[in-house]
């Protein structure tokens, strides 16, 4: 039993230093829930402002719409004004005509008696009376054909006039409505680019809601390992209560040996303790960094590992020598191995398409642990790999070689 108690410290502080960062991520989870639910809120008042937008717009579109209708109307009604002006020009036309061929004729008779005809018949007449009835004839002949001219050009200037008018107000309509036109071209444009904008914010704001949820899954995956390690840390305090009377003298006197070696056994086979590896760890995969550590995740978070593309299937091996404190499924890594090593620090390996290590198992540095895949809805095959020490993310490229 004299190294019963410090086996189960070290066990302990193992657990520890796995609760100390799973904690860490929980509150950083917790955080970034926050902030995408304070993103979704915000999201959804511009969603509400941009529909009141667009309602207004719309309600814009319909009143040019009825302008645009009663542009028609008006254009109509000059349409129709204009047909009957043109037939009227028509028939006062077919008229001047008439009367130009009959007074073509008059002249032409008049021309062909010639100008003693006149003076004959006037001759002719034996009484003063019959030359004055002849003269007045022949002037009410003259003063017939130049009224009926002058009628014909009066009515024609009108109907000219009349035409004119038709004409420029049909002209003033058509580019009012070419006007209409345009303005209604631009709402519906506009209309249509605060709809996609409409659109945007909506799938902006389906896409919070889906990562939302999935960082809350997440959060109760990461509370479930919590609660396991916290269960099984009190029931190795518990356990360790009720074996410290029998083993006080036995702890006296061999807990420093039994520490040392304790602490020799759990470092790598280079003797030197994790701390020491610096720049020295191979890495867990041959492969491309295509996400590297702190660089920007999305608009609220950087990565805190790297993510390595690599051949699917292809071997992971654990960095260094160390215990399995977490192998299975965690919503965002996927199949997922977390090593304790000495020291508290941890090393990480998620996305895997499989693992073939379980909680509890010790691992040598090389040794394979996983295949890499593309679990958790990743796009593409690849690692994702993390060190920590204690609840502080460490750069693994100063790590590794």
């Amino acid at each position: 039993m004299k190294f019963y108690l410090p086996l189960l410290a070290l066990l302990l502080l193992s657990w520890n230093g796995t609760s100390v960062a799973d904690t860490q991520k929980q509150q950083q989870l917790q955080r970034d829930i926050r902030q995408l639910s304070n993103n979704l809120q915000t999201q959804k008042g511009e969603s509400r402002e941009l529909q009141e937008e667009v309602t207004q717009l719309e309600k814009k579109l319909g009143d040019i719409s009825d302008k645009h209708y009663q542009t028609e109307k008006k254009i109509e009604t000059a349409l129709v004004k204009l047909a009957e002006s043109t037939r009227k020009q028509q028939k006062l036309d077919a008229e001047l005509a008439a009367q130009k061929t009959g007074l073509a004729q008059q002249l032409q008779a008049l021309y062909t008696a010639g100008e003693q005809s006149h003076l004959r018949l006037l001759l002719r007449q034996d009484e003063p009376s019959d030359i004055s009835r002849t003269i007045r004839y022949f002037e009410y002949l003259n003063d017939n054909r130049v009224a009926r001219i002058q009628s014909i050009q009066k009515i024609l200037k009108e109907s000219d006039a009349v035409r004119a008018n038709i004409q420029k107000d049909n002209t003033q309509l058509q580019a009012l409505n070419e006007t209409l036109t345009q303005q209604k071209a631009a709402i519906e444009s506009t209309l249509k680019a605060r709809s996609v904008a409409l659109d945007s914010i909506k799938s902006g704001i389906r896409t919070a809601e889906k990562k939302l949820g999935k960082l809350k899954t997440e959060e109760a995956s990461l509370q479930s390992v919590v609660d396991r390690l916290a269960t099984r840390r009190a029931e190795t305090e518990q356990k360790e209560t009720m074996e410290a009377p029998t083993t006080a003298t036995q702890k006296a006197t061999g807990t420093n040996d039994k520490k040392a070696q304790q602490v020799s056994s759990a470092r790598t086979p280079s003797g030197k303790a994790f701390s020491g590896l610096r720049g020295q760890l191979p890495w867990p995969v041959n492969g491309r960094i295509i996400h590297s550590y702190g660089s920007a995740r999305n608009e609220k978070q950087r990565w805190r590992g790297v993510v390595l593309a690599a051949p699917g299937g292809s071997k992971v091996k654990a960095v260094a020598k160390g215990r399995v404190a977490f192998s299975g499924w965690m919503d965002g890594y996927g199949h997922l191995i977390i090593i304790e090593h000495d020291n508290n620090y941890m090393s990480l390996y998620g996305y895997n398409r499989a693992v073939y290590k379980q909680e509890g198992a010790t691992v040598s540095a090389n040794e394979t642990i996983a295949a890499v895949g593309n679990s958790s809805g990743q796009s593409q095959d690849a690692l994702y790999f993390e060190i920590r020490s204690g609840t502080t993310p460490q750069n693994p490229a100063r790590w590794c070689r």
